[in-house]
């Protein structure tokens, strides 16, 4: 059963069941991705597409249980959504930042996040032992800590979540894990390098494919343009990849680089139309890999005065 049937069969039953424990729920389908969320109770976003990823490896004879749990995850979460953290120590140990896609990051009950380069956003998140709730405004108003306060001790929560898997992953260097957190460690990179203890005097490209993957690799200035190259086609490929088993956990097809002085942004601009045939067709000739990725390079100024000053 392909994704869409899985859609088709188990969006009308959530709906049902939700409406039946009294919840509201919209569905909304993204023109760009077809990608489905649901607006419960006029604000609240559920990502459908996360409850397909399971249905697709779940028998399915227990499809009905599975969608049942989640109908339950939903009630739990809006409970506590609704419920202010009003203790400031508790709220300095739930806070976690998170880095969130465009289309997310549009949401109006978001406008406080802050801008993440390649069109990305870090917004802020509760962590409960069950369920993760996204701070939105109105939360904001009821907390006993300042958004700067927020962002402090969310992101050092953040820096601190458990890294499971620690491998080679091609020309990258790989981390892992079942945290919805790992990725948004690329909004503190000296400690990542730090924790990690990881040799890069010339700056670290990297990159966030998945919401608990982060890639990275130490710069190599001897050798940047082919060292781009190799990323960015192991990049794409497993993208592509993570796009067909588990589309709700994918983040960004960007690369991006940090400086030693912290400065980052990304060096490329995957969402760009010209460069679409990257992300749709594994298996490119030489010269039309090298072709693609000439269009897709989007270096910013402090990337190409370390890496290329003769063409400055």
């Amino acid at each position: 059963m392909d994704r869409h049937e899985l859609t088709e069969r188990a969006l009308p039953f959530l709906l049902r069941r939700l409406h039946d424990a009294g919840i509201s729920a919209t569905p909304h389908t993204d023109e760009h991705t077809g990608s489905t969320h649901l607006e419960i109770d006029g604000w609240r976003r559920i990502n459908v597409e996360n409850l397909i990823d399971e249905l697709a490896q779940t028998d399915p004879s227990k499809h009905e249980v599975r969608i049942e749990r989640w109908v339950a995850f939903i009630m739990e979460s809006g409970r506590i959504a609704e419920q202010s953290v009003t203790d400031p120590d508790e709220l300095r140990q739930r806070v976690r930042t998170r880095v969130i896609p465009a289309d997310l990051a549009a949401d109006p009950h978001l406008s406080y996040a802050r801008p993440f380069p390649g069109g990305l956003a870090l917004a802020l998140c509760l962590d409960f032992p069950n369920t993760v709730t996204t701070v939105t405004n109105e939360h904001l108003d009821k907390y006993p800590l300042s958004l700067d306060e927020l962002y402090h001790w969310g992101q050092i929560n953040t820096d601190n979540e458990a890294i499971d898997e620690h491998t080679a992953c091609g020309p990258f260097t790989g981390i892992a894990g079942e945290s919805l957190f790992i990725a948004s460690k690329a909004a503190h990179i000296a400690s990542l390098v730090s924790t990690l203890r990881i040799d890069a005097p010339h700056g670290l490209l990297f990159a966030i494919p998945d919401r608990s993957v982060l890639f990275y690799a130490p710069a190599d200035p001897t050798v940047i343009t082919e060292q781009y190259l190799r990323l960015l086609d192991y990049l794409r490929v497993d993208f592509m990849r993570r796009l067909r088993s588990t589309p709700a956990h994918t983040l960004s097809k960007d690369l991006f680089y940090c400086s030693p002085d912290g400065s980052f942004g990304a060096i490329t601009r995957s969402g760009h139309p010209d460069v679409q045939e990257l992300f749709t067709t594994p298996d490119l000739d030489a010269d039309r890999l090298v072709e693609l990725a000439v269009k897709n390079m989007n270096f910013f100024e402090g990337f190409r005065t370390r890496f290329y000053p003769s063409n400055m």
